[in-house]
């Protein structure tokens, strides 16, 4: 699964696209339009399955689960981030430690080789198994991992098409953040923490070395991204002892549940301190100086189109994987911008319902003041709406100060799979949100939270498919319930929170997606984006320019929360729920599914896209 599963940890931290509106801001001018009316359809029924301990279960079952298991561990166990966020026994799922890597894995293409090999030896085992006697929850796990593990296959060798220094939360950014994400509870896990923090220089080194071979194959990153991400790499290195990680490592050696000696804590901060100031900040130096030595080795600031056929085929692959929507780009562009001209439509058809009523609401904060307060509310918001969850234990950590600047105003992290009870919901208080509250709806209450708390429950759900579900499947229910939720937020003026929402689904995502296809499937100049942006009445050349860089250096990043968002509300829309009971159980439905790919919940629910 090493070509499935990316080897660094976006899994594990959930993000709102709010972390990126100090760059993409919804413009204000607001044109006129018509409103749009919803389709409808029945509800179909949920399906009925079978607890993975029933003593029924049939020989493929058997199989099938022992498979699931293996792939889940071989998963987990590949770096020490993931294993540490994912599992607390080891003993729970068989696992031997000494086989667990304590660093960041591996970067190389003689693993993405064995990676193919791996998944081909996967799909023979699962090509054996009887398929009609598996039970209805191991035939969609299977049906899942069966269609990933092809698309992987008609993808080819993409290997060094990645970029895992995004100028957005690239790894060189996200690595030192995650480590101060790393638990740490008692003294094993503190020698854990440092083993992981001590890979972190040979980990840059290895990325270092991909940047190499990119370049050598004509496939290395624009000027505008090479700057972002030196930048970043210097202000770490000119930080030194200023660096937040050496002040993150002294709190941790302050918390008395380790029972540290000073002395035990004068020899683990100084192993710290030395290890970032002579080792780790001096690599950021060495990777900056050699990206830098590769300038005039950058790409041109064009769109994929402009690469040739493989860069066309990569990207055009690239779109299903992303969103986990696995049909050819012009029809997903089709549905895409049909689904823009619907949701503008109907915001300004709510707007004009009581525009005076809406607008004199519009700059008010959403918000109780507190991420407490707020998700209590959403709490007592979805009672009724969506299927009952047992209470849940939420912990609020602060996020450093270090990185408050460039954090979103709230993250959920993923809980264990063997301890659903710890919840950890990063805030960050320095944020100024207006609309904390559907950050928190998008995070905790209907969103991240509660889908993966929800699914940790299920009786027979696979371990891997909710391991390895599609970024576009969760954030699209992510960005779709907050929408959904604002427009039941009776303590506000649900129409314009139902307003705001939709402005900023349809100018920090959907827009952006649509633009990034065409850029680079339409060849899209940065005056052809302009030329979009007026039908909507907007021509900021910031936004503009914006768009289009991300197009160029990120094309891929708005896909999973505007495709994902786009499907699952098709789905939504089709069976359209008209009073809570509908709604309970349109979502008791959809969830009872787990995690999905697209193209198998168009089929559960009689979609023809």
């Amino acid at each position: 699964m090493k070509r499935i599963i990316s080897v660094i940890l976006a899994v594990l931290l959930l993000i709102p696209l709010a972390a990126c509106k100090k760059n993409v801001e919804s413009p204000t001018e607001q044109p006129t339009a018509d409103p749009t009316v919803q389709p409808t359809a029945e509800i179909t029924e949920q399906p009925t399955v079978a607890p993975t301990d029933a003593p029924d279960l049939s020989e493929a079952d058997i199989t099938f689960n022992e498979i699931d298991l293996e792939l889940f561990i071989s998963v987990v166990t590949s770096d020490g981030m993931t294993y540490h966020q994912f599992v607390k026994d080891p003993a729970s799922f068989g696992i031997d430690e000494v086989d667990v890597e304590r660093g960041w894995g591996e970067l190389s293409y003689e693993n993405y080789l064995e990676g193919a090999q791996e998944d081909a030896e996967l799909k023979a085992r699962l090509l054996a198994l009887d398929y009609d006697s598996l039970s209805d929850y191991n035939k969609l796990a299977y049906d899942n991992l069966m269609m990933l593990i092809e698309a992987g296959e008609a993808e080819g060798d993409t290997y060094y098409y990645s970029e895992p220094l995004k100028p957005l939360n690239g790894e060189h950014s996200m690595m030192p953040l995650m480590l101060t994400l790393y638990e740490i509870s008692d003294r094993s896990d503190l020698d854990n923490f440092i083993l992981l923090l001590e890979d972190s220089a040979n980990y840059l080194m290895k990325i270092e070395q991909f940047e190499r071979e990119k370049a050598d194959k004509g496939l290395f990153m624009t000027e505008n991204a090479l700057d972002q991400v030196l930048k970043t790499c210097r202000d770490y290195v000119n930080a030194g002892e200023d660096f937040y990680l050496i002040e993150f490592c002294n709190e941790v050696l302050e918390d008395d549940a380790l029972g540290l000696t000073d002395a035990e804590k004068q020899e683990y901060g100084n192993r710290c301190r030395s290890f970032i100031i002579d080792t780790l900040l001096p690599e950021y130096g060495h990777l900056a100086d050699t990206l830098e030595s590769l300038r005039d080795q950058c790409n041109e600031m064009v769109g994929v189109c402009e690469k040739g056929d493989a860069a066309i085929k990569w990207f055009s692959d690239s779109i299903g994987s992303q969103s986990g929507c696995y049909y050819s780009p012009d029809v997903i562009m089709q549905h895409l911008e049909q689904f823009i001209t619907e949701k503008y439509d109907l915001m300004y058809s709510i707007l004009y319902s009581d525009f005076n009523g809406i607008y004199s609401d519009y700059f008010n904060d959403v918000t109780s003041g507190s991420a407490e307060g707020d998700v209590a509310y959403l709490e007592g918001l979805i009672v009724s709406l969506y299927p009952e969850l047992p209470k849940q234990q939420i912990e609020y950590v602060t996020v450093p100060d270090a990185v408050a600047d460039d954090f979103s105003p709230a993250a959920y992290l993923i809980s264990a799979f063997d301890d659903p009870t710890r919840n950890v919901v990063m805030f960050n208080p320095s944020s100024d949100d207006s609309t904390l509250l559907f950050t928190l709806a998008h995070e905790c209450f209907p969103g991240h939270l509660y889908q993966t708390q929800y699914f940790r429950q299920l009786d027979g759900l696979s371990l891997t498919q909710q391991l390895i579900a599609p970024s576009g499947y969760t954030e699209g229910w992510a960005v779709f319930t907050e929408t959904h939720i604002a427009g039941y937020c009776d303590r506000y003026n649900a129409d314009c929170c139902t307003v705001r929402q939709l402005e900023s689904s349809l100018f920090n995502i959907l827009i952006p997606a649509y633009v990034s296809l065409n850029v680079n499937l339409n060849g899209w100049t940065e005056d052809e984006v302009g030329e979009y942006l007026e039908e909507f009445g907007v021509n900021q050349s910031g936004y503009r320019s914006i768009l289009y860089e991300y197009s160029v250096d990120m094309p891929l990043y708005f896909f999973d929360y505007a495709l994902g968002y786009m499907c699952t509300d098709m789905i939504y829309s089709q069976a359209a729920p008209s009073n809570n009971d509908e709604n309970l159980a349109f979502f008791t439905e959809y969830l009872g599914y787990g995690p999905c790919v697209f193209n198998i919940l168009f089929e559960k629910f009689n979609i023809d896209f």
